[in-house]
């Protein structure tokens, strides 16, 4: 009669046991409890020791230089109209990059046709 009673039965016959989930639950609980408590005890001693640190600044920043006036344009339209003409005249015009090495810049235009009489390298 019990062979005919568990297959009448077409679902698990035990029930779950709630012992260790509610020792896993407490476990994550109190996990959660010692990280709060844990970062609340940093955060509190490290606002309070800012104070005596407050003196000294990091070391890179007492390396920056100070800035030579404003960071910001004042008239941006006027100041990029004046790099867009140095940078043509830098194009458009001969002059040394490195005395030293041997190394000038030539005309972009000067460029383009010599690049064309030398011709360009061809993979091989």
């Amino acid at each position: 009669m019990a062979e005919h009673n568990a297959q009448e039965k077409r679902y698990e016959t035990y029930a779950l046991r709630i012992g260790p989930v509610l020792i896993a639950t407490g476990a994550i609980l109190a996990v959660a409890v010692l990280s709060f408590i844990s970062m609340w005890i940093m955060l509190y001693g490290l606002e309070h020791a800012s104070i005596y640190l407050a003196d000294d600044p990091p070391p890179m920043v007492a390396q920056q230089k100070p800035y030579d006036g404003l960071l910001l344009q004042s008239n941006p339209p006027a100041e990029l109209a004046v790099v867009r003409s140095e940078t043509q005249a830098t194009l458009s015009s001969y002059g040394w990059v490195d005395k030293d090495a041997g190394v000038v810049h030539i005309p972009i235009e000067a460029a383009k046709s010599l690049a064309l009489k030398r011709g360009f390298p061809v993979r091989k």
